[in-house]
């Protein structure tokens, strides 16, 4: 039985992403990249996140490119969540990042404004390799 008077212990409760991530403001964004950067520092490894982290900056890429979103952007996000469930099954710790990423994956697609969606999951996932690292996330 978990003791909630240590606070190491306390179940953390997080910020939710909205449904719709064009909906999530900057203030938004920054806590909840501040919440899970945190969290995240303490279980994952810097190189598990920058592995992802480089795969969007491709798919960032390829938006700024198009300049709006297309079938290629969205097949890119779709694929993204084979690698972070690999990512999860290699490391159990990851589990938390990844359901964040699938949730914002979802966010974007069932968007009514994907370019906004979509601009958001990058500001959010830049966000968040910034906290993880001021937090002292772990290096490999």
């Amino acid at each position: 039985m978990p003791n909630y008077h240590n606070p190491q212990q306390q179940p953390r409760h997080f910020t939710p992403l909205p449904p719709d991530l064009a909906n999530a403001n900057d203030e938004l964004i920054n806590k909840i990249a501040d919440e899970q950067g945190s969290e995240f520092a303490r279980k994952i490894k810097t190189n598990q996140i920058r592995n992802v982290f480089s795969e969007i900056t491709i798919i960032r890429s390829k938006f700024k490119q198009s300049k709006c979103w297309n079938e290629d952007i969205e097949k890119s996000l779709i694929l993204l969540k084979p690698k972070l469930a690999y990512a999860k099954g290699r490391n159990r710790d990851v589990e938390p990042f990844q359901k964040l990423m699938f949730k914002a994956i979802e966010a974007i697609i069932v968007s009514k404004n994907r370019d906004k969606a979509i601009s958001n999951f990058f500001d959010l996932i830049e966000s968040i390799v910034a906290y993880h690292k001021f937090y002292g996330g772990k290096e490999s």
